[in-house]
């Protein structure tokens, strides 16, 4: 690291007390699959949340950090709001407000506020627009249904109604592309991606209490599966997990709300017009958009 950066990095660190910024961080802002979260309008994470690794950001708002969240990599976003207790790499912003801030000194007398720390020039646009155009979705007549307790061979790449897991249920998708008009797990329901599969959903999808979806190599090959939500419909969440859900996959849903519930483990990448991170999420970053290729 460049000397210069390493004072930038401490006199960040010195003007907001409490604040904790570490020094594992990439030195330029990140690209569209370093993101971890991704919000349009905002992000909120909660308290005692971890985002390690991958970036958080907010291409035209802000950033929330509550109470002892940790987010290892970098958070961009036009406006970051932090806490005492916040933790992050590297700032890239117009501006950085909270409660970190108390009296400080200025030549000599105190006086109320503590200077404002700079942030890293935010380059604009934070992300290509035409990365986050939403993705048509066509699904077919006919619901596809697995009741509670019970357990599907794998099926095939195809359109649906709705599908619905019951309680304690398991669908296995064999890999490929599938159409659905929404997507529901009850609690403790699963939903795996045998081989790499590509979902489309027109409406929403909602997750029960430690539900499961995503890849089913699990939280180590969570690129492989993928969910765009076009967020039609009536229901306020594009996308929202119950306490203690686990998905392993990108939820893509550019034009809806999405909502991690509290306590669960969420890999992948989550890209919304607004995503709210509950309290105790753990977040890494395994992306199925791919960086871009390199020039040789």
């Amino acid at each position: 690291m460049r000397r210069s950066a390493v004072i930038q990095v401490l006199l960040l660190a010195a003007t907001v007390p409490g604040l904790v910024v570490t020094r594992a961080f990439a030195q330029s802002q990140p690209e569209l699959p370093a993101y971890a979260v991704l919000g349009i309008d905002s992000v909120r994470v909660g308290r005692g949340v971890r985002v390690q690794p991958g970036a958080v950001g907010a291409t035209a708002g802000s950033v929330q950090l509550g109470p002892g969240a940790a987010v290892n990599g970098s958070v961009v976003a036009d406006s970051v709001r932090v806490t005492r207790s916040s933790r992050v790499g590297r700032l890239f912003c117009r501006l950085v407000t909270g409660g970190a801030f108390g009296r400080g000194v200025l030549g000599g007398p105190t006086v109320g506020g503590a200077p404002i720390p700079g942030c890293r020039v935010l380059a604009t646009p934070v992300v290509d627009p035409a990365l986050l155009a939403p993705v048509a979705t066509v699904p077919g007549g006919a619901d596809l249904v697995i009741p509670a307790h019970t357990g599907s061979a794998p099926v095939g790449p195809g359109a649906f109604g709705a599908i619905t897991i019951g309680r304690g249920a398991l669908l296995q998708l064999a890999g490929g592309d599938y159409q659905t008009r929404a997507i529901r797990l009850a609690p403790g329901a699963r939903l795996v991606c045998l081989e790499e599969c590509r979902i489309g959903v027109a409406e929403s999808v909602r997750l029960g209490r430690r539900a499961q979806l995503g890849a089913a190599q699990g939280l180590a090959r969570a690129s492989r599966a993928r969910v765009d939500i076009a967020a039609g419909g009536s229901d306020p969440f594009a996308f929202r997990s119950g306490p203690k859900a686990v998905v392993a996959a990108t939820i893509f849903a550019p034009t809806g709300t999405i909502m991690l519930g509290p306590a669960g483990d969420y890999r992948g990448a989550y890209i919304g017009r607004s995503v709210t991170l509950r309290p105790r999420v753990r977040v890494r970053e395994d992306s199925a958009f791919l960086p871009p290729p390199r020039d040789r």
